[in-house]
This record gives structure tokens, sequence and C-alpha cells, in this order.
């Protein structure tokens, strides 16, 4: 059997990808859920939207630029969590291999 065949068949490995996509789809879900939260808001909670929260800003517009804190929030967040993922990975692909290549 091949070492990477090997890898997917142990338990390490799979621990090691729940743990990986318990971790990603709540991000998507969440991102996907206030992504299409304000199209909702714009057509069913109109007066919220139009609502003025200083000068001549809505919050509507306040909640169209929350879309980039957001998506960079949780970018930052992904990145964060990859760097670990990154290093489990590293682990168990040297813990069995027989011998590992230096430039991956």
């Amino acid at each position: 059997m091949d070492d990477y065949q090997k890898i997917a068949a142990s338990e390490e490995y799979r621990q090691f990808k729940k743990a990986k996509v318990w971790f990603l789809w709540p991000i998507v879900l969440l991102f996907v859920c206030y992504y299409l939260a304000l199209p909702l808001m714009a057509g069913y909670a109109k007066g919220l939207m139009g609502h003025f929260v200083f000068s001549n800003i809505t919050f509507g517009y306040l909640f169209g630029i929350s879309y980039y804190l957001v998506a960079w929030a949780l970018a930052f967040v992904y990145v964060v969590k990859a760097r670990k993922f990154d290093q489990k990975a590293k682990e168990i692909v040297s813990k069995h291999t027989k011998y590992t290549s230096k430039g991956a």
C-alpha cells in the first residue's frame, strides 16, 4: 500500500479531516447567512435599512460596509487556523512516510 493510502486510512487523518470540516462549515454558513441578510433586510426591513444612523448614512449602508470587516475578520481567523492545520498535516505525513522531501 502506498504511503498516502496508509495516511488516508489512518484514524489520525480521519480525526484531522473531521476537525477541519467542523471548523470550515460553520465559517462558510456564517458568511452565507450574513451575505444573504442584506438583500433580505433590504426587501423586508425597509424601515430599519433606511433609518439614518448619522448625517446621511443609513443603517443599510453601514451594514453593506460591514461586509468588508466581516470578510477580513473571517479571513484572519481562517489563516490563523489554517496554519495549525498545515502543521498538523505535516506531522501526520512525516509520521506515516518513510521519507520526507525537503521542498514540500
